[in-house]
């Protein structure tokens, strides 16, 4: 190992080449943490050169670059393998293009062409290819861009390079303002006055650990960069990390996988979710960070790297599928109900379903409806802790299938049999008891998609029916069909004189604030305790106070609440079931709200009689464990 040091003038000076190879990190930099303090001290530098009396200043240290030569003909280039640092030096190409266009545009083409001398090879022995005048060759990802930019050709430039330049270039004008002395100093200050340790590795040296102990860059290498790195540092034949590159992690190399997902209230690019949830499905275990040590400890080195990224690329395919959610695919078709409620902690469970035990075809849908049911009645009748110890349990379910043959049965005895509230699988008679009495109290969101779910399989079921293509979001609002302030709008019916029974459609009624004693009304402006009959201004109000009363149970009832798509007015959500539905349900395209324009009038009875309708079809869509083991003939 030879360490040096070096500026921008003594690495790009002479007919050189460096390559940053397929597998590295393509360039990620960005103006506020990287681009703004190096245009600060390029900027102060230049100043100081300005100054008589600061000619002889210090070398600012720019950091560290490793490098390893390759073997080339003697006619050729000498050319470099950047094994870090290749963020360092892309900027500052990128830099000198910028400063070099600019003095090309200015008048000021003699800068430019020294500047131009830095960017691409001058030697009159160049191969034809072309490919050796440019003293940088980026990755795949940023090649071309890059060479656009080198080229001069601004226009084919594009993504993160381009957004470098463009905003160097702003800089650049700003600062020189078409003064040549400006523009001299300064692009003697980036020549000159910012130094790198530069660090020329031996045959001999091992380039992986090298780069492992440089990494704590001002741009923090993920845990997937270091895991490419490494797998691709330990193939050593050239020729085979090309291919090995092309077949199996250029797929990684674009920004699908450099999305941020939110998981437990932080931000996370989905290749390192990936990286996680990969080495969950693997070892069973909760806990796998950091994530690049335990590889190391646990996976490396087994079955060769092809083997390994192998490996990646299958899962990593898979896991896309999960994660687009596309309806053409059964993966995705199941996974959208975790994407919607935003849970990720199934999804290494999943992946060891498909990738480990083979699970496909009506088995694997099979085990995702139980798993679906298992957590939607979770999220209805334990809101507050449904999710809270899935890693756990799931990891523990991976242990326990590795190495044995999958079963249904014991799938299904598994989760069925987890007693504690932390993780027990709700009974029918549980959720049936909180979809009849806390529907909107318990997880409002959750019940939006249950009455999602029931729609479209209604929906599915009328053949004659033009299906209305429907999408879960949150433009799509629960309603109450009873409102919630019913007692200001919806007036009570008294009893009839024959038999003391109230009748809906009698036009003797009463609104629910003269029900009571001014001694109930004076204490309970907002209704906030519920009345008792001790409290109503007269006995013949009796019958209508059994009807308050039922509404005041029923309100929160599954048979009480629909969906609704679009905006609507809120003050129609008040008015009197007449008009209500005349306005808000007769010209929906809802199956759901169809239903209930077929009602004349909506009180407890027409509640209870949709509700027993709508639990139906829900035991149907999330059936009950021993529903799921009475279908394969086990028992529980």
């Amino acid at each position: 190992m030879q360490t040096t040091n070096v500026q921008v003038n003594t690495l790009f000076g002479t007919d050189i080449q460096y390559i940053i190879p397929l597998f590295q990190r393509h360039y990620v930099w960005d103006w506020d943490e990287q681009w703004q303090p190096l245009w600060e001290d390029i900027e102060d530098k230049a100043r100081y050169r300005l100054s008589e009396s600061q000619r002889q200043q210090f070398t600012h240290f720019t950091g560290a670059i490793v490098i390893q030569q390759k073997q080339t003909n003697v006619d050729e280039v000498p050319k470099y393998e950047i094994i870090d640092g290749q963020q360092r030096l892309t900027t500052f190409q990128v830099i000198l293009c910028a400063l070099r266009d600019i003095c090309n545009s200015s008048g000021l083409e003699r800068i430019g062409a020294d500047a131009n001398r830095y960017i691409l090879n001058q030697g009159a022995l160049l191969d034809d290819s072309g490919n050796e005048q440019y003293k940088l060759i980026p990755t795949q990802f940023d090649r071309a861009s890059f060479i656009s930019l080198a080229d001069g050709h601004i226009d084919g430039s594009s993504g993160r390079i381009r957004s470098t330049y463009e905003y160097f270039k702003d800089r650049i004008e700003g600062y020189v303002n078409r003064d040549m002395h400006k523009m001299l100093t300064l692009f003697r200050s980036i020549s000159n006055d910012f130094g790198f340790v530069q660090i020329l590795l031996d045959a001999g040296d091992e380039p992986e650990r090298i780069f492992e102990s440089l990494n704590a860059r001002a741009k923090p290498l993920l845990q997937f960069d270091l895991l490419r790195n490494n797998l691709f540092l330990r193939a050593r034949i050239e020729q085979d990390r090309d291919r090995l590159y092309r077949e199996y992690w250029e797929h990684f190399e674009n920004s699908y996988w450099e999305q941020e997902v939110t998981v437990a209230r932080r931000r996370i690019t989905l290749s390192e979710l990936f990286f996680q949830h990969f080495l969950m499905a693997k070892l069973g275990e909760q806990n796998v960070t950091p994530l690049f040590n335990i590889y190391q400890r646990e996976l490396a080195g087994t079955g060769g790297v092809e083997h390994e990224l192998v490996e990646l690329r299958r899962y990593s395919e898979v896991y896309q599928e999960m994660i687009d959610c596309s309806p053409d695919s059964e993966i995705g078709q199941a996974m959208s109900f975790y994407k919607t409620f935003e849970i990720t902690t199934l999804h290494p469970f999943i992946l060891f379903a498909i990738n480990e035990m083979g699970l496909s075809g009506p088995d694997l849908v099979l085990v995702l409806q139980i798993l679906e049911s298992y957590t939607l009645r979770r999220l209805l009748c334990i809101p507050s802790s449904a999710t809270r110890n899935y890693t756990k349990l799931f990891s523990r379910l991976i242990r326990y299938f590795q190495g044995r043959p999958f079963d249904l049965g014991s799938f299904i005895n598994l989760l069925s049999g987890e007693g504690a509230n932390a993780t027990r699988w709700p009974s029918d008679d549980e959720v049936d008891k909180t979809l009849k009495y806390q529907s909107f109290i318990m997880n409002g969101m959750a019940i939006r998609y249950v009455l999602y779910r029931i729609e479209i399989r209604k929906q599915n079921e009328n053949q004659l029916l033009e299906t209305n293509i429907l999408n879960f979001d949150r433009l799509l609002s629960l309603e109450h069909i009873m409102p919630e302030k019913w007692y200001n709008t919806w007036s009570l019916p008294l009893a009839t004189e024959e038999d003391n029974t109230p009748s809906f459609d009698c036009e003797e009624r009463i609104i629910y604030e003269d029900l009571f004693n001014s001694e109930y009304r004076e204490n309970n402006p907002e209704w906030q305790n519920e009345p008792s009959e001790e409290e109503l201004a007269d006995e013949s109000y009796r019958s209508a106070f059994v009807v308050a009363i039922s509404r005041l149970l029923n309100l929160n009832n599954i048979g009480n609440l629909t969906l609704l798509t679009g905006a609507h007015n809120s003050s129609l959500s008040n008015r009197p079931f007449i008009e209500k539905k005349e306005s808000l349900f007769q010209n929906s395209l809802l199956v759901l709200n169809r239903e209930i324009c077929e009602y004349e009038y909506w009180e407890a009875a027409q509640i209870s009689q949709r509700s027993t309708n709508l639990l139906a079809y829900f035991h149907s869509i999330w059936p009950s464990p021993e529903c799921f083991a009475e279908s394969i003939g086990e028992s529980l």
